[in-house]
């Protein structure tokens, strides 16, 4: 894409502020890997997301819809279109109702955690196993992030969603699904906000499951390496991906700045100065090996995003 004077001046004017130019997007992703990306836009509200998404698809802009960049690997060309990163949708609001069970709602740009935290200060349980994992609402949705047995999608109760066209739309619970690692959305959707429904629970019981579940994943995943959390889906809950890397040999194993976790198998860490082609290299032999020497397809749960990515 050629970044045009003209390009930037109809961006600047829907989002009411200038974007970012050749923004090298290691700092927007937490493997802290990528190379620049030709325009990157922070839009404060969903009317201004809508409209960016509008003119984009008028306009034939490739773009690139960016959340806490956790589960994100550009490559080391970076991203020839526009990134649009949802960071600044931040409003987390809570609802107190008759029924007894209460409603966070939370919009696409605010962390995970935060929802986790908020939930188990005002005493409503549910979320607790989902404490650390390290993206956004959005994010993290569309991906069905989970742990400890619970899913995202086992605690939504409705989404706010908004199309390629800038339209938007409501789901309620019941009109979506979602399986392991995946969130069935209409295609070209992109989450605005989220509704979970939780139960009072006591404050004391909360507070344990939140301490062991901090505990397990302190001692079970690497720590002080820029990390995108798990690379492949467990092949079955009897063989995590984990497990199968280990035996493999791959524990430790390095390419370039990057290796896989002496701690979680799973985990490819950016050790010194990683290249997003080491990180790459270090996953497609893997994937071979799994598939030579055990008979299995690794499937990604990291999402690759290459410098010429179609439209998501």
């Amino acid at each position: 894409m050629k970044t045009s004077e003209t390009t930037i001046q109809q961006i600047s004017a829907i989002l009411g502020e200038p974007p970012l130019t050749g923004v090298p997007l290691k700092h927007l992703t937490s493997f802290r890997v990528g190379g620049p990306a030709d325009i990157v836009a922070f839009p404060r509200d969903p009317q201004s997301l809508s409209n960016l998404l509008t003119f984009c698809e008028t306009e034939r802009i490739r773009h690139f819809m960016l959340g806490a960049g956790t589960n994100v690997l550009f490559h080391d060309d970076g991203f020839r279109g526009l990134v649009v990163s949802g960071l600044r949708l931040k409003t987390l609001s809570f609802e107190e109702k008759e029924s007894g069970k209460n409603k966070i709602i939370a919009q696409a740009g605010v962390p995970l955690p935060l929802v986790v935290s908020k939930a188990c200060r005002l005493g409503l349980t549910g979320m607790e196993s989902l404490w650390g994992i390290p993206g956004s609402v959005g994010g993290s949705v569309a991906c069905n992030a989970g742990a400890g047995g619970v899913s995202m999608g086992d605690l939504i109760t409705e989404l706010k969603l908004v199309d390629a066209l800038g339209s938007r739309t409501k789901l309620q619970k019941g009109s979506f699904s979602y399986g392991y690692r995946k969130f069935n959305l209409p295609s070209s959707s992109i989450v605005l906000e989220a509704g979970f429904e939780l139960s009072p629970g006591k404050f004391d019981e909360i507070g344990k499951k939140l301490s062991e579940f901090r505990a397990h994943r302190k001692v079970s995943q690497p720590r002080g390496f820029p990390n995108a959390g798990c690379i492949f889906k467990n092949p079955s809950n009897s063989m995590p991906a984990g497990a199968l890397i280990e035996k493999l040999g791959f524990k430790g194993f390095q390419c370039g700045g990057a290796s896989v976790s002496n701690v979680h198998a799973n985990f490819i860490v950016n050790r010194s100065k990683a290249k997003a082609s080491d990180i790459i290299n270090l996953i497609n032999t893997i994937s071979e090996a799994a598939q030579k020497k055990a008979g299995i397809d690794l499937e990604l749960e990291l999402r690759i995003v290459h410098s010429d990515e179609i439209n998501v």
